[in-house]
Parts: C-alpha cells; sequence; structure tokens
C-alpha cells in the first residue's frame, strides 16, 4: 500500500509497549548477571532489537510531520536527531570518563586514550573498534548511523510504496549475508534490514489501518519473535533470525487493536518516557548498588537499586534529555521552509481510512489531505509558506 497522509501519529500505548518490553528485558538481562545465574543471551539482543524497529518505525511518523509541514526534510530531521541523542550521551559518557566508573559492574575500569574517548562521545566507536565505557553504548552508533539513512527510505517509500521498501528490505539482507566477507567495519549491514522492517511496518499502515485483531495478539507475536531469536541463536543463524522476526513484527502491528487497560497503559507510557534514560544508567545504577554497597544488607542494596535505577532517568530526562529535545525543536523551527517535493506513488491506490481509535492519537484532526506525494497546486503552493512548528 502507499501510505496516506493523515493522520499522523503522535502517541500509540502498543509502541510504548514495545518499547517499555525492550528496555525492561535489557535492564534485567543485565540484573541477572549482576547478582549471579545469568540469563540467555539472546534475550539482551531481542530487546535491542525492538529498541531498533521501533526507532525507525517512530522516526518515520517524525518525517511525515516534517514533510507535512513544508520543513527542509533533511536538515530538519537531522538537527532534532543531533539533540535527541547525543546530550544526554555526552553526559554519561563524561561522567563515566570523569569518575573512573567502570564499563559494567562485572567489568573493572581501564583508563581509556584519547581517540577512544572521543568516538564514545560521537558515537562512532563500532566503525572505528574502539571499546566502548559503558556496555550498552554499543548500539547507539547503528542508531546515529540509521538516522542518516532513514529520509532516504521515507522518500523511497513515498515514491514506491511498500513494494519499494520490501525491495530494500530484501537488498539489506542481501547486504548483511555478504558483509563479513567485505569488511567487519560495515557491522551496520547487520542490523540495516531490522531498521527497515521499522520503515515497512509504517508504510504497512500503521495507525491508520483498520485492526480487526485483539491486543492480546501482540504480546503473543513478541512471544513468538523471542522464541524465533532463541531457535535463531541456538542453530547459530542469529542475524537471519532477526531480520525475519523484525520483518514478522513490523508487517503484524498495524492489525491489533491498541492496549486499552489504564493503569498498564500509564505504566508502559512512564518507561517509555524515561527509556533512554534507563537505558544509558542502568548498569551503574546496578553497580552502585550491588557492588559498591555489597557489604551492605539486602535491603539496603535493593531499596538504593530502586531509587536509583528510576531516579537517575527522572532527573537526566527532566534536566539534559527534555531541554535539549525542545531546543533542538526551536532551532529546526528557525530553519527556512521548502516545497514539499511531489514523488507520486508507482500504484494508484485509495488512501486507507483512519480508524475511530486512531482518532485519540493525532494531533492534527484536520479534514483528510490528499496522499503524500500527490498534494494540489494549492496545498504545494500553502505548505511553501508554511510555519514550521
Amino acid at each position: 500500500m502507499t501510505r496516506s497522509a493523515t493522520p499522523v501519529m503522535s502517541l500509540s500505548p502498543n509502541l510504548d509497549f514495545l518499547r517499555a518490553i525492550a528496555v525492561i528485558l535489557v535492564y534485567f538481562f543485565h540484573l541477572f548477571i549482576t547478582t549471579g545465574p545469568r540469563l540467555p543471551d539472546f534475550l539482551a539482543q531481542f530487546g535491542v532489537i525492538l529498541f531498533f524497529v521501533h526507532s525507525s518505525l517512530v522516526l518515520m511518523f517524525s518525517l511525515q510531520r516534517i514533510d507535512l509541514r513544508g520543513q527542509k526534510l533533511f536538515a530538519t530531521f537531522y538537527l532534532r536527531r543531533l539533540f535527541r541523542i547525543y546530550p544526554l550521551s555526552i553526559v554519561c559518557v563524561s561522567t563515566i570518563i570523569l569518575f573512573q566508573l567502570p564499563r559494567a559492574p562485572w567489568w573493572p575500569w581501564s583508563q581509556p586514550d584519547v581517540s577512544t574517548i572521543l568516538a564514545n562521545l560521537l558515537l562512532y566507536t563500532e566503525f572505528a573498534y574502539k571499546p566502548v565505557v559503558t556496555s550498552v553504548l554499543w548500539s547507539l552508533p547503528y542508531e546515529v548511523a540509521m538516522y542518516a539513512v532513514l529520509p532516504f527510505c521515507y522518500l523511497a517509500g513515498k515514491a514506491y510504496g511498500m513494494r519499494g521498501i520490501l525491495a530494500l528490505w530484501g537488498f539489506a539482507v542481501v547486504a548483511g549475508l555478504i558483509q563479513p566477507y567485505i569488511s567487519w567495519r560495515l557491522g551496520l549491514a547487520q542490523f540495516a534490514p531490522c531498521f527497515i522492517a521499522g520503515v515497512a511496518c509504517y508504510f504497512m499502515g500503521y495507525g491508520v489501518r483498520r485492526r480487526p485483531l485483539p491486543f492480546w495478539g501482540w504480546p503473543l507475536i513478541l512471544f513468538a519473535a523471542a522464541g524465533m531469536e532463541a531457535v535463531g541463536t541456538y542453530y547459530e543463524y542469529e542475524q537471519v533470525s532477526r531480520w525475519v522476526l523484525c520483518l514478522m513484527i513490523s508487517l503484524t502491528a498495524p492489525f491489533f487493536a491498541e492496549l486499552n487497560r489504564p493503569m498498564l497503559n500509564k505504566g508502559t507510557e512512564l518507561i517509555a518516557r524515561y527509556s533512554y534514560g534507563i537505558y544509558l544508567t542502568h548498569l551503574h545504577a546496578q553497580w552502585a548498588a550491588l557492588v559498591l554497597l555489597k557489604d551492605q544488607p539486602a535491603a539496603v542494596r535493593y531499596s538504593v537499586l530502586v531509587v536509583l535505577s528510576i531516579g537517575l532517568p527522572v532527573a537526566l530526562y527532566h534536566v539534559v534529555e527534555a531541554p535539549m529535545i525542545r531546543l533542538g525543536a526551536r532551532l529546526a523551527a528557525s530553519l527556512p521552509t521548502t516545497t514539499a517535493p511531489v514523488i507520486r506513488p508507482a500504484a494508484s491506490e485509495p488512501p486507507l481510512p483512519a480508524p475511530a481509535e486512531a482518532a485519540q492519537y493525532n494531533k492534527v484532526p484536520q479534514s483528510p489531505r490528499p496522499r503524500v506525494g500527490q498534494a494540489s497546486a494549492s496545498r504545494t503552493a500553502k505548505t511553501a509558506s508554511a510555519s514550521a512548528r
């Protein structure tokens, strides 16, 4: 299908649920390493893969909003991503280096050289073969690298629809298969199909397609995907299983009704909101509580663990993360606007109707607009002079 221009999703309980599951898996995998019995390695990897799918899907909506406002697509997107990902990461890396904190609770401190410090601050460790100063930082260079590609994926989806995105996913799979025989510095190819699967979910109609399946099927799909990850790991086909499970999640996600349990909705929303801070700080919260205070009673250690695991990400979100996101949005809004490019889809398909349940997540409740890439001349003229937020 070709993605309709309306509505623009701004909130989805199912996506909050997905992100919450991802960060919980990573948190408890590391907690069990710290406390003794180790969980299977595939659980942490599965959590990170869910982050990749979630990020690329959510960023497609971000690109759609930029496009509909007539802002410069690439400049606006890159500027906002810069202020979203780097400030909190720089604060955490700087704190670790300044106070010589260990890479993980089970990993002693080692003094990095200047090139390693720069690679960690600028998030290119995986491409420069530099060690990370905190174990969870390995995934961020891949996120940053994919940010450079996602606007092109968005434009490809506008031009060629779902078939084009599936062809792009297939090309990424082929690249991932041959990459180990070319250069290990091209490790991004191993995760590109996971990110592109999230793009496919967007163009499959997430948020606008009719959802005939009940919510409980969504956790079952995730459970089945985790099983695929486990089987793939056991038979040493980890990467292929990840590519396939990401596509399975992405192609089925648009069909499940949104989670509608107020308590659970609120809980997953809060975890999702602070997930970036949880991801970056949880190792050192566990280290401080369970290693530094190892001689203290269990009640003291686990009370400190709860306080730090919640307090650090919440504090950093309100002091660093949220202000920097707002600053990035303001700077992006100051960029000159431009007329959105007219890219006609390959197939002439009617736009999907927006179900009633999607209305509550829509911040632009205007009358339906023309399909993206088929804007009328009057709308094109208006977007050229529209002011950016």
